[in-house]
């Protein structure tokens, strides 16, 4: 009888164990030559893996030094801290519908960046962008609910679009567009500002532009900045 107990504890062990290696995020690879990046990507396959925690964020409220400042979507299913699983005091944040930056999302970022917080900026969009979606589509005409802010958000994104035309049902329409919104992001920065643009094209502070599905992964679609990494 205690042959068979000491055998079901045994293989009981190992059952959790297999379970707790299971829920452990993969390993880093590919590392990058911005360490800060990597911070990220392994906070996301953190975050994939669940569940996540986010321990002595008591101990992070007095003060702030965040070396990453994210541009994200106001989406409710996209926040930044969740998707790269990062604690108080490591991100700041600028969160606007479809990550375009009107005047004060970019003094929110001209902060960050004149207080030497930023090592890092990331432009985050995301899958099924609601923001996108509606520069996608044909204006109705007089739409219920449409305001001249709303009508400038969706013109902005608008302006970024490339032919061929395509709707929102073909496939990869609207994965396109997104990209090509975020993509422009960047430049539409540089163009407002000229604290961005010297950080960007002066003192080379590295840009991510990224997109993150659904399922919880997040993906680079370009990289500006990064050294190549020593052999």
């Amino acid at each position: 009888m205690r042959v068979v107990l000491r055998l079901a504890t045994s293989l009981a062990l190992v059952f959790v164990m297999s379970v707790a290696k299971a829920k452990e995020p993969a390993a880093a690879t590919n590392k990058t030559s911005v360490p800060q990046w990597d911070t990220l990507v392994n906070g996301n396959r953190s975050f994939k893996a669940g569940p996540i925690t986010f321990p002595g964020w008591q101990q992070r409220r007095d003060s702030q030094n965040p070396p990453v400042t994210v541009l994200s979507c106001s989406d409710s299913r996209v926040p930044p801290e969740l998707v790269f699983h990062q604690n108080l005091g490591q991100l700041f944040v600028v969160r606007i519908a479809g990550n375009v930056a009107d005047q004060f999302g970019v003094a929110s970022i001209e902060y960050a960046i004149l207080h030497d917080y930023t090592k890092l900026l990331v432009i985050l969009a995301h899958e099924k962008c609601g923001a996108v979606e509606a520069a996608i589509n044909p204006d109705p005409p007089n739409p219920p609910g449409q305001t001249p802010s709303l009508l400038a958000l969706v013109r902005r994104i608008r302006e970024s679009f490339t032919a061929p035309a395509c709707t929102i049902g073909q496939t990869g329409c609207w994965t396109r567009r997104t990209r090509e919104s975020a993509l422009n992001t960047v430049d539409n920065l540089k163009s407002q500002s000229a604290v961005i643009k010297k950080a960007i094209e002066v003192d080379r502070l590295p840009v991510v532009v990224a997109y993150y599905d659904l399922n919880g992964g997040v993906t680079s679609w370009q990289q500006i900045n990064f050294p190549t990494p020593k052999k």
